[in-house]
């Protein structure tokens, strides 16, 4: 493409034996991007910019593909702001939910094998002269071809995600979020001033850095839409026979499983609460461990781990031989797992087989922030629970990859020095991470907020032609 530069990702020097590690390629930077760079802290040549270059990049960009969204009506609430932006937008839709889902633009249906979708795509791309990418989901099956043939054709990809901080963010990022992510080594976010390139709505975006847009009753609203999506995939799996989906599929699977969770919410909530309390008041200190969702991408892509079990043992192993006698761990079960079999069971039988059975807890319910906050430390995968410890000036033991995981953020020595030595993190340092991350990889928005809830995203004076 015509109207964009190259800029080499940064390496990691861990699990580089992986496959697909996409940040290792070179990503298509915008030429309204491209301007004076600058070195932040003596490591690399960065550009400062006045807002998230993803969000630049898409409010910039002419004519827009939509790939596969979040359940719900994100993506149309996205189109409506690109239209009052004066962009076209595309979408392809995959199955019956994305059909669902596609009210705004007229769905372009792929119902083809996953092995022709890149030259299906490389098509639909030349033919209607797409200048951008929009993708939710950057491990997909269909999204890992599209993001290399992208990043191939210089053609800028707005990932997006769940928001790192929540609720009330989406993550917006140029060619990978989370262990992908290459934002931080590439800018430089600050106010506006002469070497910063801003335009129009842009400052009004970044005068004072971003500030939540949540809206209220938000996972009841996520576990509508995803009821509706899972309904309409499953009633039109015959359109789409082809298709393969990255998680289970059937609808009534999913009505039992959010039945299940709503029930074990409610039932454990006064309980565990109350367990809360007794930890806060207590004089001797609690480790917090908030376990991830098995089968995230955040576990099966950027940890060794394939999915918590074994993290939960190499983590009460290490506790039993090397914590203080007097330190409890604390548990706490995922909101998303709540209506599935979890992992109480093997927490309560593993330490009864290490003679530890009372100074083990786990939890349902309970205030995540809080828990961190009090806690002697913080355990865990690469979960965003880990921003949340940052801002409270929690120790953090990161045990994956994580765009937090850093020397003077978390703890730099083992798992086992953990336990007696938790080094919380420089305060001046989280603070300016944090005000980096929100404000050069977030948006402003509720990501599962209704149809009739709109984008609170400033638009351009005049519409682009």
């Amino acid at each position: 493409m015509g109207d964009a530069s190259v800029a080499p990702a940064s390496k990691n020097l861990e699990f580089t034996d992986r496959k697909n590690l996409l940040a290792h390629q070179r990503i298509a930077v915008p030429r309204q991007l491209l301007g004076v760079e600058r070195s932040w802290g003596g490591q690399a040549r960065v550009l400062p910019v006045a807002a998230n270059p993803a969000w630049i990049t898409l409010s910039s960009s002419r004519r827009v593909l939509q790939l596969q969204g979040p359940v719900g009506p994100f993506y149309d609430r996205m189109a409506q702001w690109l239209h009052l932006c004066g962009a076209r937008v595309d979408r392809v839709v995959f199955q019956g939910g994305d059909r669902n889902d596609c009210q705004t633009v007229a769905p372009i249906e792929f119902v083809g094998t996953p092995d022709s979708w890149p030259a299906f795509l490389r098509d639909l791309v030349s033919r209607r002269g797409i200048d951008c990418i929009v993708l939710f989901g950057q491990s997909r099956a269909y999204h890992r071809p599209a993001i290399e043939l992208a990043m191939d054709a210089g053609i800028p990809v707005v990932v997006c995600e769940e928001g790192y901080f929540r609720p009330g963010f989406v993550t917006m990022e140029l060619g990978g979020v989370n262990g992908y992510s290459t934002t931080l080594n590439r800018f430089f976010w600050q106010l506006p001033g002469p070497t910063v390139r801003e335009e129009g709505p842009r400052s009004q975006f970044s005068q004072a850095g971003i500030e939540p847009d949540a809206s209220p009753r938000h996972f009841q609203k996520m576990a509508w839409h995803a009821c509706k999506h899972y309904a309409a995939m499953h009633r039109g799996r015959g359109s789409y026979p082809a298709y393969t989906h990255h998680r289970v599929t059937n609808p009534y699977y999913y009505a039992a499983y959010w039945v299940r969770s709503w029930f074990r919410k409610y039932g454990q909530a006064s309980h565990d609460l109350a367990i809360q309390r007794r930890l806060f008041a207590a004089q001797d200190p609690y480790f917090f461990v908030p376990l991830q969702f098995d089968g995230d991408a955040q576990i099966t892509q950027h940890s060794r781990y394939p999915e918590n079990v074994h993290f939960i043992i190499e983590v009460m192993r290490s506790f039993a031989t090397h914590a203080p006698e007097s330190a409890t761990l604390v548990f706490k079960q995922h909101p998303h797992a709540r209506g599935g079999l979890g992992h109480a069971n093997l927490i309560y039988s593993l330490a009864e087989e290490l003679g530890m059975p009372r100074r083990v807890l786990h939890l349902v319910e309970g205030d995540t922030p809080d828990l961190a906050e009090h806690a002697a430390g913080v355990v865990l995968i690469n979960s965003t629970v880990g921003f949340q410890a940052l801002e409270r000036n929690a120790p953090l033991m990161v045990m994956g990859e994580a765009i937090y995981k850093r020397p003077d953020l978390t703890h730099n020595g083992s798992l086992d020095d953990f336990w007696s030595n938790p080094q919380r993190p420089d305060r001046s340092a989280v603070e300016s991470f944090l005000r980096q991350v929100k404000n050069l990889t977030q948006a402003p928005a509720s990501v599962y907020a209704n149809r009739d809830e709109p984008l609170n995203w400033p638009v351009p004076e005049a519409p682009r032609r």
